[in-house]
């Protein structure tokens, strides 16, 4: 039996299932504004209102308190951050807007609202 050659360049259903994290036409400056903006959450141990704002560098603060870390995916669905004590923030979305905040340190999910009624 003999080997399929392919060329250099792969055919574009090869490209697509090999490749599948990159996006025709989107990049990862659209997915940031997916995610930037004024968020708030309740954490339901203590009824304390947090405030996570995200920058469309994709730079975070949390309750006005810059946070240290780096994002390590971002795609339309999610975007993680890893912070400088090794603990993964998560923020879920659906249909282009965030609707939850995972924190890895706390093992906990929090619904998220827009602090800002006008945003999405």
């Amino acid at each position: 039996m003999g080997l399929i050659r392919f060329s250099k360049r792969m055919p574009s259903i090869i490209r697509k299932i090999t490749q599948p994290n990159k996006k025709h036409g989107s990049s990862t400056a659209s997915f940031a504004h997916i995610f930037a903006g004024e968020w708030q959450f309740t954490d339901e141990n203590n009824s304390r209102v947090h405030h996570l704002h995200i920058q469309v560098d994709m730079s975070i603060s949390l309750d006005g308190r810059a946070l240290p870390g780096s994002v390590l995916n971002l795609n339309e669905r999610e975007l993680v951050f890893l912070d400088s004590y090794g603990y993964h923030l998560r923020i879920d979305a659906i249909d282009g807007h965030p609707i939850s905040v995972y924190d890895e340190a706390d093992d906990r999910v929090y619904q998220l609202s827009s602090c800002d009624s006008d945003h999405k």
